[in-house]
C-alpha cells in the first residue's frame, strides 16, 4: 500500500458511498502503516480542497465526503 492508494481508495469510496467516517475508514485494522496512510490521506485530499471533513461536537466522529457535494 502506498499513499496514492490510499487516496485513490478513500475517493473511490466517497464516491460510492457519499459520506464515510473516520472510523469507516480506519476499520478494526490493527496496522499501524494503514492508519497513518489514511490520516495522511486525508490531509493531504483536505489540502487538494477534494474532500471536506467536519466533526458536529468535540470529540465526536468526524464526517468526510466530497467538496462538491
Amino acid at each position: 500500500m502506498s499513499l496514492s492508494d490510499r487516496i485513490n481508495d478513500i475517493v473511490d469510496e466517497l464516491e460510492k458511498r457519499g459520506e464515510l467516517t473516520f472510523t469507516d475508514l480506519v476499520g478494526e485494522t490493527n496496522s499501524r502503516r494503514r492508519l497513518i496512510y489514511t490520516f495522511l490521506a486525508i490531509l493531504e485530499l483536505m489540502r487538494l480542497r477534494i474532500i471536506k471533513a467536519y466533526q458536529a461536537v468535540p470529540y465526536g466522529t468526524i464526517r468526510i465526503r466530497l467538496a462538491g457535494e
